[in-house]
């Protein structure tokens, strides 16, 4: 309690705030994010198929709070029970660990847990991030191709370090999620904000535009926008600028979500 009125305090004040507080009711962790400006999206070699955008300039102009790792399987029953959200297709991973992030939820899941989140009286307001706000959160002040520099390792990651790339050193693959905070954060002191379990953001997929303050996606679509790479693929999709699409009524076994805390 003490902590969240701490913060309170400084979203007042304009102070300088906490490192984290943890919300009583969802367990979860976040870390404050200021409002600033990155250059968002590849240039050169790293504009491929998974990027499919010129590098630009985006300007974030709130502060936000976002969650220290991925949610994990207990965070997610402390609110929403144990039930299989998908008996006719079980996730292999779920039971295995409480601290395992929450996988094969799709984005209407993630809509329900969130619905019951907020659905309570409180100074705070829960949702996903936007694209622009999960790379500017991803760099972490960097401009290389991971926020640990332009190659990554199996100590750094939890992806397929077993794939060649000239983006990664040869190494292990773990093969299955990993606790969350298993590897170093990045310097803003987020987990896995490369590879462990794709995220899902909010905004439906699009071009990038020209916009440049505060960037979100289009109204309506067909796919939904994911970020960060997974234990199950390689190093080029866990890459700071790298994106995925999928459908939001479906699921993936190393798909997974974290949240994004503001005032109300």
């Amino acid at each position: 309690m003490l902590s969240l009125l701490l913060c309170l305090s400084c979203v007042a004040k304009k102070a300088s705030p906490p490192e984290g507080w943890i919300d009583p009711v969802s367990g979860v962790e976040f870390v404050f994010i200021p409002n600033g400006s990155f250059d968002m999206g590849g240039s050169g070699a790293v504009a491929d198929s998974l990027i499919a955008a010129p590098l630009h300039p985006v300007e974030l102009t709130a502060d936000f709070w976002m969650g220290r790792t991925e949610i994990t399987r207990k965070q997610w029953e402390r609110l929403m029970g144990s039930e299989e959200l998908h008996p006719d297709k079980p996730n292999p991973f779920r039971k295995d660990d409480p601290d395992y992030p929450m996988v094969s939820v799709s984005y209407q899941d993630i809509e329900r847990y969130l619905e019951v989140l907020n659905n309570r009286e409180g100074a705070w307001h829960f949702r996903l991030p936007t694209e622009a706000e999960w790379e500017y959160a991803c760099r972490a002040g960097t401009g290389t191709e991971f926020a640990f520099g332009d190659r990554l390792t199996d100590s750094l990651a939890n992806y397929r370090a077993d794939l060649p790339s000239h983006l990664s050193r040869p190494g292990r693959a773990v093969g299955h999620p990993a606790p969350v905070g298993s590897y170093p954060p990045n310097p803003w002191g987020l987990y896995d904000m490369h590879g462990n379990a794709w995220e899902w953001v909010s905004d439906w997929y699009a071009p990038y535009t020209d916009l440049s303050v505060d960037p979100k996606g289009p109204d309506h679509g067909n796919e939904k926008v994911l970020r960060g790479g997974s234990w199950f693929f390689g190093a080029e999709n866990a890459r700071s600028a790298s994106r995925r699409t999928h459908a939001p009524g479906l699921w993936g076994f190393s798909i997974g979500f974290r949240v994004v805390a503001e005032p109300r």
